[in-house]
Formats: C-alpha cells, sequence, structure tokens
C-alpha cells in the first residue's frame, strides 16, 4: 500500500469512528509500522489540515468541534507543487514517445501514473489531465542517434569522440571527451565532460554534436566534488573557478518578481526602504550572466565589479547603435 492509498485510508477510518481509534488498530488497518503512522498522522493533520486529536490511551479521533457541524474532507486536489509538477512531466513526456519497441513497456507505465493522479484528486472523477500544459521554451531538438551514443557512453564509463562546432566562435574541431554526466537545463541537453585534448572540464552542447564514435577507452572518472566546484561556483549552467560576485540593483516594479527568483544557491538579497531590491549573485561564466542581466533593460543597474558595468554599458551601448 503506498503512502497516498494509507493517507486516504486514515482518512475514512478516523471519519467513520464515533470513538478513538487505538495505535494496534490503526496499524493494522494500514500495514504499517509505528513510525509510518505516526508519519501518516502528522502529514493527515499538518499538512492537509485534519481535525486529529488524541485521547490518552484510546487512541486518535477527528474532533467535530473543530470543524463545526460539516465533515472534514480531504482538499479536492491535494498534491504539492513538486509533486504534481513530476507527474504531469512524467504523463506529457510519456505522451510525446513514438510508437516503437518501448510503446507495450510504457503504456502500463503511463496508465500507473494516471491512477495516482487520479487517486489524488477527491470525489472520485478523472484527474484532468488536458487542463495543465507543459511547455518547452527555446528548446532545440537532439538528433536521436547523438543522444543515445552520448547517453550510453556516459551509462557505459567509455570515452566518446565527434565534431563538435562552437556557437560562440562557429569552429568546428572533432573532440575526444570522458564524459561525466548529461545535463538538462532550461529545455537543453548538455554534456560535461573531461576534455581529453584540452585537458580540462568543459561542457558541450548536445544539439552541437555531430557524428559521435565511442571509444574502446574507459572514461576518465572526475569526483563529484571536483564536479560541484566546476560547474556550481558561479551563476548560470557554463561555469569554472569563480571569477566575481555581481550586485545588481532591480527598481521596485521588477523587485517583487525578482525577490522570489533563486539565481545561485549563494545569492544574498536586501530589500531597500524604497522598495528596490540589491541581489549579489556570483558568476564565473560573464556571456550567460550578462544576456540575464539584459533582458531586465532599464530595470536593472549592475552596481559591482567594474568590469561587469563596462561590459553592460558596451552591450546596451551596441544595442542602441543598431536603431540609429
Amino acid at each position: 500500500m503506498s503512502s497516498l492509498d494509507r493517507i486516504h485510508a486514515l482518512h475514512r477510518t478516523l471519519s467513520a469512528r464515533r470513538s478513538p481509534a487505538s495505535e494496534n488498530d490503526l496499524m493494522a488497518e494500514l500495514e504499517c509500522s509505528r513510525s509510518t503512522l505516526y508519519r501518516l498522522l502528522g502529514q493527515l493533520r499538518d499538512h492537509l489540515g485534519a481535525p486529529i486529536e488524541n485521547r490518552p490511551g484510546q487512541g486518535w479521533y477527528y474532533g467535530r468541534e473543530k470543524v463545526g457541524r460539516e465533515r472534514f474532507e480531504l482538499p479536492g486536489l491535494w498534491f504539492g507543487r513538486d509533486e504534481l509538477e513530476a507527474l504531469l512531466v512524467m504523463d506529457a513526456l510519456l505522451g510525446r514517445v513514438q510508437p516503437r519497441l518501448l510503446e507495450e513497456h510504457l503504456a502500463p507505465l503511463r496508465r500507473r501514473v494516471r491512477s495516482i493522479l487520479d487517486r489524488g484528486r477527491q470525489g472520485g472523477e478523472p484527474f484532468p489531465a488536458h487542463r495543465f500544459r507543459i511547455l518547452r521554451a527555446h528548446g532545440r531538438e537532439v538528433a536521436r542517434p547523438v543522444f543515445l551514443a552520448v547517453a550510453t557512453a556516459v551509462v557505459e564509463r567509455r570515452q566518446i569522440d565527434f565534431d563538435y562546432t562552437a556557437r560562440t566562435t562557429g569552429r568546428a574541431a572533432r573532440r575526444r571527451t570522458s564524459p561525466q554526466r548529461l545535463v538538462y537545463y532550461r529545455d537543453q541537453w548538455y554534456l560535461d565532460g573531461w576534455d581529453e585534448g584540452r585537458d580540462s572540464l568543459r561542457t558541450y552542447a548536445l544539439d552541437r554534436v555531430e557524428s559521435p564514435r565511442q571509444l574502446a577507452q574507459s572514461a576518465r572518472e572526475v569526483s563529484e566534488d571536483v564536479l560541484i566546484e566546476a560547474f556550481g561556483a558561479g551563476y548560470g549552467l557554463f561555469s569554472g573557478p569563480l571569477r566575481g560576485h555581481a550586485r545588481l540593483r532591480f527598481q521596485p516594479e521588477r523587485a517583487r518578481w525578482v525577490a522570489d527568483e533563486r539565481w545561485h544557491s549563494r545569492q544574498q538579497s536586501t530589500r531597500l526602504p524604497d522598495g528596490r531590491l540589491d541581489l549579489t549573485v556570483p558568476y564565473s561564466e560573464v556571456d550567460e550572466l550578462l544576456g540575464e542581466i539584459l533582458r531586465y533593460g532599464p530595470d536593472v543597474e549592475v552596481l559591482e565589479p567594474p568590469e561587469l558595468v563596462n561590459l553592460v554599458k558596451e552591450r546596451l551601448r551596441l544595442a542602441a547603435e543598431v536603431y540609429r
């Protein structure tokens, strides 16, 4: 019995009882341990608002006076945001798979996801999945053979070489890399790998990879700590050694939006008396951060460091020149 099923069963049991239900009765009813029972009672009371009370020596019951004359019912939809988002994304992704060899394996999985969604809705009606939209923004397609070759090299820990055309320079070169991990970031697939020719960690956009070939050599192993230090030090995906801290000041109208955003795990923010927001973000690779800053236009001012201020000034000057 899943946690979802047990919470429904616990609610039904407490709703039907006119006297307290003992600990042993509830554990037998829910087929669970004492620790699981207490966790379920806590979820039902603290997260779903059930009026659960305990009578020492007798057990648990619903306190009717807390909800007035009406019976307590589970909320109409009681998935958390993360849970609902995960289920809807899974359903959308499974629905996109074209009929191939996996169809017979994926069809039961999708039915299972739909079943979980249905049980998360009070009243027994099917979950209206068609009323939720999962949209991709600026997604770039990756050729199926490319993705399969790279993913196989990641899983089997083999080196791989491929033709790669860098978007920044437009130059093509054959790269040999020890793949470390695949990253899905802002609707794009990327490969973090150790570039054997350049003897350093690099990130490759999979949509720029062509003619991948798995090699016989085992992939070099890079520790998780090194990967975190290399790719998690600064803002965005294309990280590296920490370059500095960008201090940004947002105007009041935009500050109300940015205050709820998480740009980096080590960001610092301060609300000013006039409604503006100061946000300090560590950064490594400047181009991605520049793109984020420029999209806010006049609603943000870069305060520090001076080199970043000058870069933004120059980009804005060049942009203004286009319209003269």
